[in-house]
């Protein structure tokens, strides 16, 4: 049976220094992004968190409809108020990571990060990231970070059923969304301080984390696939990817309408029936 988000106990369990430490739990609301770049600036706070029980026009990459069923997951997005509007590609990935350490606790499968913003397990899509942004000329006045997470939710629409999956169907473990979102949070807080000071190590353990890692692949631009094979070697310190071409030249990818083909998906020349 669904249950309320226990706010109160989520926040005498948290143990972030400042993410989190604003934290805004809402029953009912169009979009937390929404929500957060509607936030007058005076009260936007570094680091602050908007929950939502139920999105009525929760979005995803692309403007998709991000679908997820009142009291059953975990829909949140956090603000940010970084010195410098670069590198946020590599945030977002950051942010990836730390949601997949949160998430690997509670199940013996590895949480894998989809370029640029999907969370798979086993293929299937267990969570999602939406990042925008609002600038005031070159600096960034807020960064938005949504994350969509599947928790308990095990039925989804027809053209979903066979893609997502949620956490509690391939964990063994009691589950507390209030103690996933806590774990997420310590997690990005770690993150962001790594993706501030240029830290290697959030580029490692984000490497180590993507599909499509160290193999051979395919890349599909703009939907076209491109007819030339790739070695998958990483994400740049600014958030590029990074594919060696058999000439052994290094090619950089910053744009996110590029997609990774991997060896076991199949593929339309347009990609519009890629599956797994």
């Amino acid at each position: 049976m669904a249950q309320s988000f226990d706010a109160e106990y989520f926040k005498n369990r948290l143990r972030t220094s400042w993410v989190g430490s604003e934290f805004i739990c809402i029953k009912k609301i169009h979009s937390t992004n929404s929500f957060l770049k509607e936030c007058p600036l005076t009260e936007f706070v570094h680091g602050m968190v908007v929950l939502a029980e139920q999105q009525t026009d929760g979005r995803g990459q692309y403007e998709k409809k991000w679908e997820s069923a009142p009291y059953q997951n975990l829909t949140f997005t956090i603000g940010f108020k970084p010195p410098i509007g670069t590198r946020l590609a590599l945030l977002t990935l950051g942010c990836a990571w730390a949601v997949a350490e949160a998430l690997d606790i509670y199940t013996d499968k590895t949480v894998k990060i989809k370029w640029p913003n999907d969370l798979l397990v086993d293929g299937k899509k267990i969570g999602g990231l939406l990042t925008e942004s609002k600038f005031c000329g070159s600096k960034p006045e807020r960064v938005i970070i949504g994350i969509g997470l599947n928790i308990f939710q095990k039925k989804f629409s027809k053209n979903l059923a066979h893609k997502a999956v949620c956490l509690e169907s391939i964990s063994n473990k009691k589950i507390s969304r209030e103690l996933i979102l806590r774990d997420c949070l310590f997690n990005v807080e770690k993150a962001y301080h790594q993706w501030h000071k240029h830290d290697l190590n959030l580029l490692k353990s984000i490497n180590s984390r993507l599909v499509g890692y160290g193999e051979w692949v395919r890349l599909s631009v703009y939907r076209e696939l491109q007819d030339e094979e790739y070695k998958f070697i990483g994400v740049s310190d600014q958030g590029e990817l990074l594919m060696l071409n058999r000439q052994l030249d290094v090619n950089k990818f910053s744009y996110e309408q590029v997609r990774i083909i991997t060896g076991k998906q199949r593929v339309s020349k347009t990609d519009q029936s890629i599956s797994a």
